[in-house]
């Protein structure tokens, strides 16, 4: 049974509006871009430390298991987010507990092997991160697109807990967590204005899944 859903929101490291407003959120994650420099990615990170904020999760996406490594102990993190193709067993080797990215479109099957890999495999990997597989896309995520929540609600059934993204915003929060029960939601784009965080957006979608009814 789900008491209250937890609140992720995902900045960029590049984005300097100081909007996102951390304190609101229970998880909080700083996103690293391989064009970045990883000191301009550390240094970003530390700061948010430095003012305060809810536990604070990395992402990356397919970069090297050294420079996750570095990063996670130099911050240091509360936890790594794979955001990539990166092999669940990856997890096994990073000292923070892990949320791992499964990305979910209308072929999925739990049942399917080839279809849900190691999404069921416990490794190290604390926490599955449900989000929406776009075809034709270069990169993952942050792409604002729903996928069925009744996926989501499949595996909620099976008592395994994960979060879930993928097009969310302050309108639809609320029916997300209701039809898929994840453990928490995570946002990004869907809290943005012109693809800066936008406090406002925060503000409605934090309040959306607090108050989103769980008990049924």
């Amino acid at each position: 049974k789900i008491a209250q859903a937890v609140r992720k929101d995902c900045v960029l490291e590049t984005d300097r509006s100081d909007k996102s407003n951390a304190a609101s959120q229970d998880l909080f994650a700083s996103i690293s871009r391989e064009a970045a420099p990883k000191e301009f990615f550390s240094s970003c990170c530390k700061k948010i430390v430095e003012r305060g904020r809810p536990l604070l999760a990395g992402v990356f996406q397919n970069q090297p298991l050294e420079h996750i490594i570095e990063v996670a102990r130099s911050v240091p993190l509360d936890l790594v987010q794979l955001h990539g193709a990166e092999p669940a067993s990856m997890a096994q080797q990073i000292p923070v507990p892990v949320i791992k990215v499964f990305h979910i479109d209308d072929s999925f099957s739990l049942g399917d092997k080839a279809s849900s890999g190691d999404l069921l495999q416990t490794f190290r990997h604390s926490l599955i991160l449900l989000d929406t597989k776009v075809a034709g896309a270069t990169q993952q995520g942050g792409q604002g697109v729903s996928f069925d929540w009744t996926i989501a609600r499949r595996l909620a059934d099976m008592g395994v807990p994960f979060l879930m993204a993928g097009g969310l915003t302050p309108d639809n929060v609320a029916e997300a967590l209701a039809v898929g029960r994840p453990w928490g939601v995570d946002v990004s784009s869907g809290v943005e204005t012109d693809k800066v965080k936008d406090q406002e957006k925060i503000r409605a979608f934090v309040n959306g899944a607090k108050c989103a009814p769980l008990d049924a």
